[in-house]
């Protein structure tokens, strides 16, 4: 038995997309590439606006030739199924808002052991395993082996948490998993990147978007980005002392200019360690600066510049 850890939560937005038209369509609001459309066949990617900013972000578990299970922890549901219903013209497409779902974040070595207890086996990239009322799936969470394992029915939470006390497995608070999945550079939607903001300000280019596939919402702007180089401005990882503060909270410099926003941040040892979007021409690494009256410095680039203008 290896060593894992396991974070429970509940999603935000859970809908099914069905029809004769539902993978087009999806195909053409979503940033990455759906096809081919076979079952079992699990994407992250993006919802944009035409302006090309970030709306939302999900899973997309294609269960079938016209049915698809949207899923995401962070991004709110109305605001996908608003998206939809504007764009939604004479496509056979039926979007459903379906009930919050809990969801079991598994990282660490040894996961195959926990996931055969449940009947299931760990998923390849791109792709879900189901069983029943239960749906696993590689996530983001960490540079550590991790899987999402997703319930669709309270017996499958019960049915886990046996599993996860039998085999001994910690659970564990959000400031942990969020120490991991900041060390790994996968940002929160719409958290850290959201409707303000460019996919490629946050190094998300690389991968939950393509540049391969036909148009869909948005994909000029990105595409401009991507072939410009570098955008404005970037996230980094912010480090404090003292008390975690409310996001979002401007950053300023000493001169009183206000030269990005704090967007996330949690506990980490006796301080804490944040998420901020910044602007390139006034930030380096190791800089201070002043956020909620206290001092901060700038710990790193969220996701290295390269990645920040390179697929």
């Amino acid at each position: 038995m290896g060593s894992i850890i396991a974070y429970e939560y509940i999603t935000h937005a859970h809908l099914l997309v069905s029809d004769e038209d539902a993978a087009d369509f999806l195909q053409s609001q979503f940033t990455n590439e759906l096809r081919p459309f076979g079952a079992g066949r699990c994407t992250y990617g993006l919802w944009l606006d035409v302006k090309g900013k970030v709306l939302a972000d999900s899973f997309v578990l294609c269960e079938g030739e016209e049915s698809f299970r949207l899923i995401s922890e962070t991004s709110e549901a109305s605001i996908l199924a608003d998206k939809f219903e504007k764009h939604i013209i004479a496509d056979d497409v039926v979007i459903n808002i379906e009930g919050a779902l809990t969801g079991f974040a598994l990282v660490g070595s040894g996961l195959g052991d926990v996931l055969a207890e449940l009947g299931l086996e760990i998923p390849a990239v791109g792709q879900f395993v189901a069983k029943a009322d239960l749906r696993v799936f590689i996530g983001r969470r960490s540079k550590d082996a991790s899987c999402e394992v997703i319930c669709l029915s309270e017996p499958a939470v019960a049915r886990v948490k046996a599993v996860l006390a039998s085999q001994v497995v910690a659970l564990v608070d959000r400031n942990r998993v969020e120490s991991k999945r900041i060390e790994a550079g996968y940002p929160l939607v719409p958290q850290e990147i959201g409707p303000t903001d460019l996919p490629g300000e946050g190094g998300l280019q690389v991968d939950a978007v393509s540049f391969t596939k036909g148009c869909y919402l948005g994909q000029e702007v990105v595409a401009r980005m991507h072939n410009v180089g570098r955008p404005q401005r970037a996230l980094f990882v912010i480090r404090g002392e003292g008390a975690v503060p409310e996001c979002p909270l401007a950053i300023y410099n000493r001169e009183s200019k206000q030269v990005g926003e704090l967007r996330s941040a949690s506990v980490v040892g006796n301080g804490w360690l944040g998420v901020a979007l910044m602007k390139h021409r006034y930030v380096s690494v190791g800089d201070e600066f002043v956020v909620g009256g206290f001092a901060i410095s700038v710990e790193r680039y969220f996701r290295e510049p390269k990645g920040l203008e390179d697929e």
